[in-house]
């Protein structure tokens, strides 16, 4: 296992977060705009669900629940964590999406249990990429989008 310093483990667990947002996004088939990381946070734009489309509208409340997933998966396969303990971790950079998530689960057609396995398993079957883009979003601040459209 690579050894990361505190700073370097912080900022590409935020990297992975992002990346993870940005794959789900794809899957969703909502065009990503810009994905960006700064030293204490990280944004992906993209266009909002169609709402007349219900797989748009699951597809983007996966969106928000990828990212903690992405981040979590990280802590645990590169600082060691256990799952509840990423976990933990990974909910303290994502009280955003968490938040319009709560606010916005009702417009699902699924559970939100299942948005969530949902999550998990896109970043599951997509792992080897997004720990890949991860280290290019660390490393430039910014991938291109062309790549996820």
């Amino acid at each position: 296992m690579p050894r990361y310093s505190p700073e370097e483990a912080s900022a590409l667990a935020l990297a992975a977060h992002e990346v993870g947002h940005a794959i789900a996004c794809q899957a969703a088939g909502l065009r990503v705009i810009e994905v960006r990381l700064f030293p204490d946070r990280g944004y992906v734009e993209h266009k909002e669900a169609d709402p007349a489309d219900q797989a748009q509208v699951d597809g983007e409340l996966v969106v928000l629940l990828a990212g903690l997933e992405a981040g979590a998966r990280w802590r645990q396969k590169h600082s060691g964590l256990w799952r509840g303990e990423a976990l933990r971790w990974s909910r303290g950079c994502s009280d955003s999406d968490l938040a319009l998530f709560r606010r916005t689960k009702r417009n699902a057609s699924i559970s939100p249990s299942r948005l969530e396995s949902r999550a998990r398993s896109l970043v599951a079957r997509q792992w080897g990429r997004i720990d890949r883009l991860s280290r290019k979003l660390a490393d430039s601040g910014r991938l291109p989008v062309g790549q996820f459209n």
